[in-house]
């Protein structure tokens, strides 16, 4: 009954389309006023909503307008569309060898087709494992890839909706598409057809009139409009009717030079005028849907609403986010399914060109302008990509917002001025509810700013420490500073958040964190600035604030101490790997180093957990072994015990010195006469002096490095003794004695000179 009920429903739906008396411009104005239908079903089953998709998109009569609605012509269209298209899925399917996949049956029947038989194959060619570049079989195995990544998508299509779930109907959807993307290949198939093509099948296939409901219809010409066993068909040629104006929005790469302006003859030049005069730039390519998405935002937003196009200007916000998906798609995911329909059947039923989408787009801005003019850029964004639609309208007032929204478009298009766009903002607010004043932008949460640092004079009857709290009053230059840097930071940021100009000012605010520390340093007091007339309370206890410069001092202690846990971190994996490597044949205590074993792998487990926590204190009696502590504090005590004493060492004992002057005098005197120097005794000193000092005294008191000037002639110098070594032998006849007395063993007549002073 509820199949017979459809079946009716859908017949009185084409008498109304096909009334001799009703023009086409009648049914087109109707469906723009969501008048189309005579039951009004805000659900995805709509009688007759696939005659009137045919109506408006399959081609007219050529070289003639149509005032009225003729289904004769409607038919022949018809009929021919499902002739190629049974050709082309005959062709398309079928493998190289002529044979066909398994269930592929001819579109209007129930048969399957017969196996192509081709007696003169070449096996060296035509071979499924062959690799010669003419073989068919790798385009089939392509077009076998192909079809698995459309019935991908086909599977994920519209998930709320079950009708899309069944087998036969998702095998339909992937053959459909397979057939255009081969008949199309500068496009191919790209992700987001099976969307367009959803929709126009569901409508197809609930219109659709079986054998059995067939003596149920009086009109012949709807049981042949609506056969079931063309629901394929007729979906095909509605969504070639529907790429014609949305391919462009697909298009992904340049066309080929030559093709656009081809010549129909063969041996016609063309020639590009401006070109030969060398006024031709060379552009980059743009893709349409880019050129399409910057034009909304850039030229028809901006006569129309000037205001929100400065305000996503302001915020950065690129048409391309949200205009790629609004014109691919055809605003299906922006809606319900039941409201893209309905929108469909305006759009359809007005423009089947698509010219009026772009201006759908800049309705649909209009209409959600209180959103994002107080919005920031991700308020925007939020806006934009899940779109909301009116939840109700004036009471008293029955108005479809998608119906809405395309007559506003109309009206945008034929009147693109700033007074068309108020007056959509005024028909929203009256038809719609929306208000036509732009709320207040919320107010931006407030930053949580830490205490600043402040430094002052302790109280006198506390003491100074991280606890003592400091006086008032006293404040150091250096903490204000940064505590308006602080309160600087922190308005901007809110006026920032309340303005929605947050991206416009982080560059600017990123660059003023990057100066803190410089700027902070500059405030810093120099070392010749007069010391303060009080002292100085030591820093509050707690962290630093993250803007505060830490200096280079702090700097090099940290990395000092890490440097020092580190070395002792590596001291520990040192004995570890040591103690590991032992070998259990080697060693006489077995039992023992199964202990230090145990000891060295719960020193290792330590140090993994000191590296993972960033731990800075570390045990010194967690890195290594009890035993080999007990060894190490052995080995240092032995050390100790060996060092001998450094206050027990007693001063050297002075050695005698030769004076070479007395050679001079001598040579002076007695003409070739030489003799040879004397030596100084200690015991001559001691006579000059007083009796009861001693030489050792006399040496550690009297220096030698004391003395800027030495003179040898006098024989009781008191430099002769306290020289720390004797001078070195001139020649092999002065040597040393038993108590470091220099004798002469066979006299040379040789000038002595080893000091060097004759010279």
């Amino acid at each position: 009954m509820a199949s017979q009920a459809r079946t009716q429903a859908t017949e009185k739906a084409f008498h109304d389309l096909f009334n001799p008396s009703t023009s086409l411009a009648k049914i087109r104005d109707a469906a723009l006023l969501d008048r189309l239908f005579r039951i009004s079903n805000d659900g995805l089953d709509v009688p007759g909503r696939s005659l009137a998709w045919k109506l408006f998109l399959l081609p007219s009569e050529p070289l003639k307008t149509p005032v009225e609605a003729d289904s004769s012509f409607l038919l022949e269209s018809l009929r021919f569309s499902r002739k190629r298209y049974t050709e082309l899925s005959i062709d398309k399917m079928r493998a190289p060898d002529g044979g066909y996949e398994e269930g592929f049956t001819v579109p209007g029947s129930q048969a399957s087709p017969k196996r192509v038989s081709k007696p003169d194959i070449n096996l060296e060619r035509n071979n499924p494992l062959s690799l010669h570049t003419e073989n068919p079989w790798t385009e089939w195995f392509a077009s076998v890839e192909l079809r698995k990544t459309i019935l991908q998508d086909v599977e994920r299509t519209f998930p709320e909706v079950d009708f899309f779930r069944l087998p036969e109907v998702q095998t339909e959807l992937t053959s459909i598409l397979f057939i255009y993307s081969d008949m199309n290949p500068s496009i191919g198939y790209r992700q987001g057809m099976h969307e367009l093509l959803a929709p126009l099948y569901h409508a197809v296939y609930s219109d659709a009139i079986s054998s059995s409901d067939a003596p149920y219809i009086k009109e012949d010409g709807v049981k042949e409009l609506c056969a079931r066993p063309w629901v394929a068909a007729d979906s095909w040629a509605l969504f070639e009717a529907v790429m014609r104006g949305a391919s462009r929005w697909y298009e992904w790469r340049e066309p080929t030079l030559g093709v656009t302006n081809k010549s129909p003859l063969n041996t016609h030049v063309t020639l590009n005028v401006s070109q030969a005069r060398g006024s031709a730039e060379i552009k980059p390519y743009i893709t349409p849907i880019v050129q399409t998405c910057n034009d909304i935002q850039a030229n028809l937003l901006r006569t129309t609403d000037f205001q929100l196009w400065q305000r996503l200007q302001t915020t950065g916000i690129e048409p391309q986010i949200y205009g790629i998906r609004w014109l691919r798609l055809l605003f299906t995911r922006e809606f319900s399914l039941p409201d893209a329909m309905k929108l469909w059947d305006a759009l359809f039923a007005c423009d089947a060109s698509f010219d009026l989408v772009p201006w759908i787009c800049v309705a649909m801005l209009i209409r959600i302008r209180n959103d994002l003019l107080p919005s920031d850029y991700t308020g925007q964004l939020t806006s934009l990509l899940r779109y909301s639609s009116p939840q109700w309208s004036q009471q008293g007032v029955h108005v479809n917002h998608v119906s809405l929204l395309v007559r506003q478009a109309l009206a945008l298009q034929m009147s693109p001025t700033p007074a068309t766009g108020v007056s959509l903002i005024s028909e929203n607010w009256s038809l719609l509810n929306i208000p036509m004043d732009v709320p207040e932008p919320p107010p931006a949460p407030r930053r949580k700013v830490p205490p600043p640092t402040i430094r002052g004079r302790p109280s006198s009857n506390s003491p100074v420490g991280p606890s003592s709290p400091a006086a008032p009053g006293h404040t150091r230059q250096q903490s204000s500073q940064q505590l308006g840097f602080s309160d600087m930071l922190g308005g901007i940021l809110e006026r920032g958040e309340s303005l929605g100009i947050n991206k416009s000012l982080m560059s600017a605010v990123t660059e003023l964190k990057r100066n803190i520390p410089d700027i902070a340093s500059s405030l810093i007091r120099s070392p010749t600035a007069p010391s303060p007339s009080f002292p100085l309370a030591v820093e509050s206890s707690g962290e630093k604030p993250p803007w505060e410069h830490r200096s280079r001092l702090d700097m090099e202690k940290e990395m000092t101490s890490l440097r020092v846990i580190n070395k002792r971190l590596g001291d520990s994996l040192s004995w570890i790997v040591d103690v590991l490597l032992q070998d259990e044949s080697e060693t006489p205590d077995p039992g023992l180093l199964k202990k230090k074993r145990r000891e060295a792998v719960e020193s290792l487990a330590y140090i993994r957990d000191v590296l993972v926590s960033n731990a800075t204190d570390v045990e010194d009696d967690r890195l290594i072994g009890e035993e080999e502590r007990k060894q190490r504090k052995a080995k240092a005590k032995m050390r100790e015990n060996r060092e001998p004493d450094v206050t027990a060492l007693s001063l050297p004992t002075p050695v005698p010195v030769v004076d070479s002057h007395s050679g001079r005098e001598a040579q002076a005197s007695v003409g070739t006469s030489r003799r040879a120097p004397r030596s100084l005794d200690i015991s001559n000193i001691s006579n000059d002096r007083s009796p009861s000092r001693k030489p050792s005294d006399l040496s550690a008191r009297i220096a030698p490095w004391n003395y800027t000037r030495s003179n040898f002639a006098t024989p009781s110098s008191a430099v002769e003794a306290a020289l720390p070594r004797p001078p070195p032998p001139s020649s092999t006849t002065m040597r040393p004695n038993a108590d470091n007395r220099l004798t002469r063993k066979d006299p040379v007549p040789v000038l002595q000179d080893p000091l060097g002073v004759l010279h």
